[in-house]
């Protein structure tokens, strides 16, 4: 069993080493020379103002998940899961309730280890587990899966045993704590794995439900392992000795002791530097006895508004900045709450005004409504219009998500080919011309996002064709980023009505056209062909009073089961066809950072991210063994090829339908004559001119032996 240790070196580097089992457990029995980890305890005992822990980063962090390994372009990757899962406890009281907590945890037989966390108030639990049926997974992606369905099952059956709630976090595969301190570990070698049962859905569990419905992205291995949350609460813990000391303890636990209690610490936070909200959540969050009257949610918020508005410098009216409605109503919904307008949805967003992260949500109208109530409850006489016109104006802040995502990567590319070999995952007879149109596509992508060229759209469509189970969806899922994906990708657009389609073109960064196959030859050669060229759309946007233009965004890429899916000839050099001779390996995350990066980086140099004529001739070219023939250009090169220079004869198109029908009898079924006419003009090699009688075709009968 091996597990992998993370530290961030002084030049910001990324150091990985690979560890037993054995290693681990006698590492985290005996500080270093440093003594980092005790002071990093020391830290948390203290007073905690704003900050952090100085030398947070000489602490190296462990995932016990396995063995990672760098890739040879320096990602890293998963190598081997080792099938463990952790649990933690977080916030206990001292040293002596987290060796009960250890021992708890050791009564299970599937319970491989429990120790004392880098912070010395944790409790780490690790959980051998395995399949129900079959091997652990040992792709990146599939462990994964495996890993969060683990842990939820796993939550229930160790709340039980431990006599209080495990901490809920985002289960991750990757998710890496600081080196542990314990002197007297337990470990149990001969741990059973816990049978884990992947064909039914995990239980939801209520602390999470936030959680899936919109999931946050992945954090890595370098972030620390110190939630702010956990700082306040730390905070939460001082104040309140401070406060109940100071306290009649004769009154203790009595209705007005605990409300003056309450008001008591959120003063102490404040004068400490905590947000009001942020106080709010940590104080009710840890506050016992909530069944006492009166003591309920809105009593600590009304207690916190009046604590930080007697800490606040007053205003004068003589200034000219006196309170009125709307001022008080911006301030309070402000305090309580982070707004934003997401310019490519085109609404305002909002999350609770703390710092710990929670997901974006749109406003609602019930969220207009749920704003309004608690500004009620509050005290201010307003109405729902009065919270409309503040939350959909100018005055809350744009925000892009494209353009935060994009800046976060600019300027870090460390100079490593990412693009073409994701491209390389894909086995496929042409690699060399394959990774040399993804590469020129993924560019051409990212700069649709930026707008770097008004004029024209990304018309370029990669077609991944292979039989069924070779992972070209999960391929085309993955070139996007979690935080991207989760919004900006769809496999499940119809090409049916217009409005939804350039809707989605406004909005989403990528469209799978998932089962190509499905979609007709009139549609391919009439609404496809157009919106694949189009620099910008025109749509209504929901509850819009008026159409607009907006810049397009989003890129296309197709994958089909069938060969034969292209049905228009001049239309075959808008799709880079390739054929997938295997399984594509999707094992690996890709490393987006870097790929995005690399995008960035050859862009601002000048890379061409457009296909030239030579190249749109050889993608012509090689997209006609994809091409769909209809039965009559079938009965045509039946009979006929392209004239010799010595050796042929001109014949108009409906002079070659008239001999078909002679030459194959009732089989053959005629087209219309245009149709059949622009068919034979897509033909490779056949020269055609115009004449009197229409358009004639320099053709000569194959002789048949």
């Amino acid at each position: 069993m091996k597990f992998t240790s993370f530290k961030t070196t002084r030049k910001k580097g990324l150091q990985v080493g690979v560890h037993d089992a054995e290693w681990f457990m006698q590492r985290i029995t005996h500080e270093t020379n440093d003594f980092f980890t005790t002071g990093f305890r020391e830290y948390l005992k203290g007073s905690m103002k704003w900050g952090s822990y100085r030398f947070i980063h000489e602490i190296p962090r462990l995932c016990v998940a396995g063995e990672f390994k760098r890739t040879p372009t320096g990602d890293v990757m998963l190598a081997a899961y080792s099938g463990l899962v952790v649990l933690e406890v977080r916030e206990l009281a001292d040293a002596d309730a987290c060796e009960v907590l250890k021992q708890r945890a050791m009564q299970l037989p599937s319970t491989w280890a429990a120790f004392i966390g880098a912070s010395g108030r944790t409790v780490k639990i690790l959980v051998r587990v395995a399949p129900q049926q079959g091997a652990l997974p040992q792709a990146e992606v599939e462990a994964e899966d495996f890993y969060i369905a683990a842990y939820r099952q796993l939550l229930a059956v160790y709340d039980g045993i431990l006599g209080c709630r495990v901490t809920r976090i985002v289960p991750r595969l990757r998710y890496a704590f600081l080196l542990p301190l314990d002197k007297a570990p337990l470990v149990n070698r001969e741990a059973v794995p816990f049978r884990i049962n992947t064909a039914v859905a995990s239980p939801a569990d209520d602390a999470e439900l936030h959680l899936l419905a919109l999931p946050e992205p992945p954090r890595d291995h370098r972030e620390v392992d110190m939630d702010t949350y956990q700082l306040h609460a730390q905070r939460y813990a001082l104040a309140a000795r401070e406060v109940a000391g100071r306290l009649d303890p004769k009154a203790r636990y009595t209705n007005g002791w605990w409300k003056e209690f309450v008001s008591g610490v959120l003063t102490t936070l404040c004068l400490e530097g905590v947000g009001e909200e942020e106080a709010v959540c940590v104080v009710w969050n840890n506050l016992k006895f909530k069944d006492e009257p009166g003591l309920t949610q809105d009593f600590v918020r009304s207690a916190a508004e009046a604590a930080y508005a007697d800490a606040a410098p007053r205003r004068s009216a003589a200034d000219g900045t006196a309170d009125n409605l709307m001022r008080t109503l911006i301030r309070r919904i402000e305090t309580r709450y982070v707004l934003r307008y997401n310019t490519v949805m085109g609404y305002p967003e909002y999350r609770p005004n703390h710092t710990w992260p929670t997901p974006w949500q749109p406003v609602t109208d019930e969220v207009v409504n749920t704003f309004t109530t608690d500004l009620m409850l509050s005290g201010l006489n307003v109405w729902d219009r009065d919270v409309r016109r503040y939350v959909f104006s100018t005055r809350i802040r744009a925000y892009n998500p494209i353009e935060d995502y994009l800046w976060r990567c600019h300027g870090k590319w460390d100079g490593r080919d990412r693009i073409r070999a994701l491209a390389a995952t894909v086995p496929t007879d042409t690699p060399e011309l394959w990774a040399e149109w993804f590469h020129t596509w993924f560019l051409a992508m990212v700069a649709q996002w930026q707008g770097r060229n008004r004029r024209f759209g990304n018309a370029i469509v990669p077609l991944l064709i292979s039989a069924q189970g070779m992972h070209k969806s999960t391929f085309c899922r993955n070139l996007l980023p979690q935080e991207l994906r989760t919004w900006g990708y769809t496999d499940n657009l119809s090409l049916g009505e217009e409005r939804p389609v350039h809707l989605a073109m406004s909005q989403m960064l990528l469209i799978n056209l998932d089962e190509f196959n499905r979609i007709s030859p009139a549609k391919q050669q009439g609404f496809l062909k157009n919106i694949l060229q189009l620099p910008s759309v025109k749509v209504k946007r929901l509850y819009a009073k008026h159409i607009e233009e907006v810049p397009r965004l989003a890129s296309f890429i197709a994958t089909t089961n069938m060969a034969d899916v292209l049905t228009d000839p001049s239309g075959s050099r808008r799709f880079l066809g390739v054929r997938v001779t295997g399984s594509i390996d999707v094992s690996a995350k890709p490393n987006h950072e870097q790929l995005f990066a690399q995008a960035l980086a050859e862009l601002d140099d000048g890379a061409r991210y457009w296909f030239d004529d030579a190249q749109t001739t050889a993608i012509m070219q090689h997209n006609r063994q994809f091409q769909q023939l209809s039965s009559a250009l079938q009965f045509f090169l039946e009979h006929f090829e392209p004239g010799a220079p010595t050796r042929g004869r001109w014949l108009t198109a409906a002079a070659l339908l008239e001999d078909l029908k002679h030459r194959a009898g009732s089989a053959f079924q005629p087209p219309a004559l245009n149709t059949f006419g622009r068919q034979l003009n897509g033909c490779e090699g056949l020269l055609h001119k115009h004449t009197k009688n229409g358009e004639a075709y320099w053709v000569q009968d194959i002789i048949k032996p």
